[in-house]
């Protein structure tokens, strides 16, 4: 079980460390082009990992493309929105708001999948969702500082947690007949396709057309020499953080992993303090660590219901 927490708290450190060469780029690069590394050069590292493994291509076999169609274009949203939430926000507020992800997976679990949801999973949710409102007015309520640039880094950050919930909803599905591979190679090559698709269409774009100046801002820049590592970094980051989570629900319960997910915040606020000179507010520490303590209120809410199906199991 020790080795799985380790696993999880490293994977936590090594996305961390992706966002934080994502901000770094995100001024000089589209959000685009950023993705288009950060998916492509993940999938080398999958195909490292698979061949390590004794499993490559074996592992890429899938019964089922249109599943893996969902989950990879809500997977390729999520990037969007998460790399451009963190090209507006200092780390440690786009993280907390994100944290609202595991909230909509338990809305979403209990009306798609029709998991049972319990009064306390509820609440959870409730309190969670009273946390992310708090942080949310830092950025989008009367008076905030942030302006127009926090409250578009604040939508893109919450609309990441609702797409996160939706790729999530649909791995579980996936999970069921498919290996983990196959997943993570989908989304991997969707996530590529369309970013390289999104800076040829703005290549294209007529500059009298409409919203042209958005649109054209999408092409791609040829990163300067020292930049390419920096982009190529973050793809092998996010896909060694990718394998380090996956190893880590192979060797210890998913209820147990999925509390260690905010130590995240941890990362956040070293990276962002060495990197960016930010400091979270109190507004948003409050937040995050109600948005926290819901999560693992659903989390340990979880475990003991397993826990209570496996005894009646048993009994039988």
């Amino acid at each position: 079980m020790l080795r799985g927490v380790g696993f999880k708290i490293a994977s936590t450190m090594f996305f961390s460390g992706m966002i934080a060469l994502v901000k770094l780029s995100s001024g000089a690069y589209p959000i685009a082009e950023i993705v288009f590394f950060r998916a492509f050069f993940a999938i080398l590292v999958l195909f490292a990992w698979l061949a390590w493994l004794g499993e490559f291509p074996r592992a890429l076999r899938t019964k089922w493309l249109s599943g893996h169609l969902l989950r990879s274009l809500a997977g390729t949203a999520s990037l969007l929105l998460s790399f451009s939430s963190f090209a507006l926000l200092p780390l440690a507020d786009a993280t907390a708001i994100g944290y609202a992800g595991p909230l909509f997976i338990v809305v979403m679990a209990g009306l798609l999948l029709h998991e049972r949801v319990g009064p306390a999973r509820w609440a959870a949710v409730a309190l969670g969702t009273g946390g992310v409102l708090l942080m949310l007015w830092e950025h989008l309520g009367a008076g905030a500082e942030t302006g127009p640039r926090g409250a578009l880094g604040a939508l893109c950050a919450i609309g990441n947690a609702f797409a996160v919930s939706i790729a999530m909803i649909q791995t579980r599905r996936l999970m069921r007949s498919e290996n983990m591979g196959a997943v993570v190679f989908y989304f991997q090559s969707t996530g590529s396709f369309f970013a390289a698709l999104i800076m040829v269409a703005a290549a294209l774009w007529p500059g009298a057309g409409p919203v042209a100046a958005f649109v054209r801002a999408q092409a791609w820049i040829t990163p300067a020499p020292a930049d390419w590592a920096m982009l190529i970094g973050a793809g092998f980051l996010g896909g060694i953080g990718q394998i380090f989570m996956t190893t880590s629900y192979k060797l210890a319960d998913a209820s147990i992993i999925a509390c260690f997910e905010y130590t995240s915040m941890i990362w956040a606020l070293i990276f962002g303090a060495l990197f960016f000179g930010e400091a979270p507010t109190a507004i948003v520490l409050t937040g995050a660590a109600i948005v926290t303590f819901a999560g693992i209120v659903v989390v340990l809410s979880e475990r003991g219901w397993v826990t209570a199906r496996l005894a009646v199991s048993r009994a039988r």
